[in-house]
């Protein structure tokens, strides 16, 4: 599978430049990233190079999911789900707007059925 990373730096045109590997597909269509270089912060990249995807990202070691994030037509994040509580949301998401994250929402029931989605594929 071909990896996936943010268009932010400009480095990311060739595989060399991308911090993300995509090492799965669900068939619901989600991509399953790991990091290529396991010593990086877990985080999902700004930008898709796949317009309309869904990534998800587990924690190290495979232990439990970290984040599932969604992207639009022009690649761009629309929002990122986190799993970890935040002030007192427990999991929520945050729509993103011109490159960076609004405030914590709590996850509608679309999105818990998405997070519930990629909390399963491990």
């Amino acid at each position: 599978m071909g990896g996936n990373g943010s268009f932010a730096l400009g480095t990311t045109q060739s595989e060399a430049g991308r911090r993300w590997k995509t090492i799965m597909v669900t068939p619901s269509g989600i991509k399953v990233l790991e990091l290529k270089n396991a010593n990086d912060s877990i985080s999902l990249p700004e930008e898709s190079h796949t317009p309309n995807s869904v990534y998800a990202i587990f924690n190290k070691g495979g232990k439990g999911l970290n984040g599932v994030a969604k992207y639009g037509d022009d690649g761009k994040k629309l929002f990122e789900i986190h799993t970890t509580d935040h002030k007192g949301l427990g999991a929520h998401y945050h729509p993103w707007k011109d490159g960076h994250p609004l405030d914590a929402k709590p996850l509608t029931i679309e999105l818990k059925k998405l997070l519930n989605d990629a909390i399963n594929l491990k």
